[in-house]
């Protein structure tokens, strides 16, 4: 029950502020600095954590991360973009987004690790 209870309270701390950072940093047809840096931290603490073992690893990984960090706000925001006829901006949003991800999540292996 208290990994439920632990499940819970991360999932909503995590979409809380994912929400929140969008809100302050995104604006409409520029490049969406709040979810990238939510995708970007999110990655990296997740290469932290990568060798915490359950329950921690489902409340804060699964739960946590997982809410904080938001594949699907990443694809509206690149195809707003797009719709807006901003395709170079799109562009380099979606590369720069996968690039920095996953070299945050590496780094945070390689940090943990050494």
């Amino acid at each position: 029950m208290i990994t439920a209870f632990g499940f819970v309270v991360a999932a909503a701390v995590g979409a809380l502020t994912r929400a929140e950072a969008g809100r302050r940093w995104n604006r409409h047809g520029s490049l969406p600095v709040g979810t990238m840096a939510v995708n970007v931290s999110g990655s990296f603490v997740l290469g932290l954590l990568s060798e915490l073992t359950p329950p921690a690893s489902t409340i804060l990984c699964v739960a946590g991360l997982g809410a904080y960090t938001t594949f699907s706000s990443f694809a509206g925001d690149a195809v707003a973009l797009a719709k807006q006829k901003r395709l170079p901006l799109a562009g380099l949003y979606v590369a720069a987004s996968c690039l920095l991800s996953i070299g945050g999540a590496g780094a945070g292996v390689a940090m943990a690790a050494g």
